[in-house]
């Protein structure tokens, strides 16, 4: 009997593009309905949290979470609960209107000190001041790109009322934050409904910003699973995060995005680590957050393998 696929079709088609199907089988082992072994410890004790969420309109958005240890909980393996009561950073965040309009939600756990990190996607609901996700998937993923930095386990909340500008066009300044950039976190959903948080990292200046102000981004060697080029594969909608840890602010784009691949120039080859594969990103619109956390941080390194 055949086994049924854990990945949807367009995960499937962009790992026969990629030619990786061999090794997302392999990797398909590690995605289960359910948060197994020192996952749940390693839950329980981070202070962020990256957020996939879609607004009313069908706009895919990434938001960051920063609250006290425990804010963000694994009661058991199929249940977590977030505790807004904890939370430490602005309660504006579009995170707070989406979860009420659509349930699918994508969680990214990462603590970048340590190089680790691990996806939990499941349906949301709202119980008084604390929202509990019944996990339909959780997985750990490879610490390939992760820039060191050590974060505070004592965020504080923040000390006056968030100010938000926003937008349709990127303007000098957002421009400037992305071609500096070393990370972002990406939110993507499938046409199933299921959404994900990502990361992406790389050297500064490893994502091109081109004439008509659309992203270029390098998909570099990874776990083949290809969950977030599988969901722009069959849903071009995605939100982008960049985060300011000194400054305390955020950037959030939304968009549309779509691959590229067989790029095979000598420089495009360098640029992706031999992989050949970039995808596209056009902002529709953009919201940055000035005096949306306040944690303390210190960068340490850059990740090795960032080509």
């Amino acid at each position: 009997m055949k086994m049924e696929s854990v990945y949807h079709k367009g995960e499937e088609a962009v790992q026969a593009l990629a030619g990786e199907q061999q090794m997302a089988r392999m990797l398909s082992r590690g995605i289960r309905d359910a948060i197994l072994g020192g996952a749940m410890h390693f839950i329980n004790q981070q202070p962020i949290v990256v957020a996939g969420t879609k607004d009313k309109r069908g706009k895919v958005w990434a938001s960051l979470l920063v609250g006290d240890i425990g804010f963000v909980k694994a009661i058991n393996s199929k249940t977590l609960v977030l505790d807004e009561v904890m939370i430490r950073s602005t309660k504006t965040d579009v995170f707070y209107q989406n979860i009420l309009n659509d349930p699918e939600l994508g969680l990214l756990f990462i603590e970048h000190g340590l190089r680790m990190r691990f996806r939990v996607n499941g349906s949301a609901k709202r119980k008084g001041a604390k929202i509990e996700l019944q996990v339909s998937e959780a997985y750990g993923n490879c610490p390939k790109y992760i820039q060191r930095n050590l974060l505070s386990l004592s965020p504080r909340s923040i000390s006056s009322e968030s100010a938000i500008i926003s937008g349709t066009s990127l303007g000098t300044e957002e421009e400037a934050w992305i071609r500096n950039a070393h990370t972002f976190y990406v939110a993507s959903r499938s046409l199933e409904g299921k959404t994900d948080a990502s990361h992406r990292g790389g050297n500064q200046g490893f994502i091109e910003l081109l004439d008509n102000g659309v992203l270029r981004i390098p998909d570099y060697p990874g776990n083949g699973m290809f969950n977030t080029l599988g969901n722009i594969y069959q849903n071009p909608q995605v939100g982008l995060l960049f985060i300011d840890y000194e400054k305390g602010e955020t950037l959030q784009l939304s968009g549309k995005g779509e691959i590229q691949f067989d790029q095979k120039s000598e420089a495009d080859l360098q640029k992706t680590g031999e992989t050949g594969r970039f995808w596209l990103f056009k902002t529709e619109e953009w919201i940055r957050t000035r005096n949306h956390h306040q944690i303390n941080w210190e960068f340490i390194d850059f990740s090795p393998f960032n080509p």
